[in-house]
């Protein structure tokens, strides 16, 4: 396993490691549950690529930016308050969660769901991870089929115009065009991204 492209900004790296953590916790999870099979070692190298990669990039965020290893992270008992960390430095576990908020408040930004009254909301997208935080759908969305297009649309006979009536029985015209805003605003953005 390699990367495809070498981070180079915070947010890259975050998204690396954050990938990289998917992957190793969904294939030791598979592998443990019998789900994938590994006659020939190859998965379980795989994982510990994953793994090896994953720390290097750790140690490039304290070159890099300032980022202390979760290994040299001070260690306070229970309700004992941690540390200030030295100047331009950042404890990992701050760097991360910052990040990780970052970037899930820009998807969040960047998808339908922001601007719709049946979404949960930001913050319970981050706790789960990136899941969208949709108040109708029966379990959990983890990508739209597209950025502009609610996740509702061709479920149970849930179409645009159905879309658009629930949502004014909900919270009434003004949050009706406050979505149709945000759709073209989603469409406008998409279409002026280079190809």
């Amino acid at each position: 396993m390699e990367l495809t492209k070498q981070p180079q900004t915070e947010v890259e790296y975050w998204k690396a490691i954050e990938g990289l953590g998917g992957y190793f916790w969904s294939t030791n999870h598979g592998l443990r549950h019998g789900h994938i099979e590994d006659k020939d070692g190859e998965v379980a190298k795989s994982i510990e690529d994953a793994r090896k990669i994953s720390e290097r990039l750790v140690v490039e965020l304290g070159e890099k930016f300032g980022v202390i290893h979760p290994r040299d992270c001070p260690r306070v008992g229970p309700g004992q308050p941690v540390p200030p960390p030295p100047d331009g430095k950042v404890y990992y576990r701050d760097w991360y969660n910052r990040m990780k908020e970052s970037c899930y408040r820009e998807d969040y930004e960047g998808i339908i769901c922001s601007a719709c009254p049946f979404s949960e909301g930001l913050q319970p997208m981050i706790s789960l991870g990136g899941v969208v935080p949709c108040g109708i759908f029966q379990g959990r969305l983890y990508k739209l089929i597209a950025p502009y297009k609610c996740g509702m649309l061709g479920m149970v006979g849930w179409n645009t115009e159905k879309l658009y009536v629930e949502i004014i029985m909900e919270a009434g015209r003004n949050a009706l065009m406050q979505f149709q805003k945000k759709e073209k605003e989603i469409r406008d953005n998409l279409a002026q991204k280079p190809q």
